[in-house]
């Protein structure tokens, strides 16, 4: 089996799992957008153009460019849910809240080892 012939089953396997995922109509739009890639409606790869390589680098750019905005959009509901005001739960600070809460000791001289009053 050749290069092509492999992204080809393997773009296939891609496109496939993504309909399942996003829905045929919202997968096969950003497949369209992938110059050269030509696919049918269930998915199957029928051509990846002069160019197999650059094929799937720009699908996988175009499914990554989607990803943070589905992400976000899924997530709004639970972001919305939130007050503005709420902290951390106790004992889940953030390293910097627990490097500020620390008090800082200068190791280099005797000076730092004695606590100020």
């Amino acid at each position: 089996m050749d290069s092509a012939q492999l992204y080809q089953n393997l773009l296939t396997d891609a496109i496939r799992k993504q309909i399942i995922i996003l829905g045929a109509q919202i997968t096969l739009l950003k497949v369209h957008n992938v110059p050269g890639l030509t696919v049918t409606e269930d998915g199957t790869v029928a051509s990846l153009g002069p160019k197999p390589e650059e094929t799937v680098t720009r699908f996988l750019q175009e499914f990554r460019d989607l990803s943070a905005p589905l992400v976000k959009k899924t997530m709004q509901p639970l972001l919305s849910a939130l007050k503005p005001g709420i902290s951390p739960l106790p004992n889940q600070q953030t390293p910097s809240a627990e490097n500020s809460a620390k008090p800082q000791q200068d190791t280099t001289s005797a000076q730092g080892l004695v606590p100020k009053t």
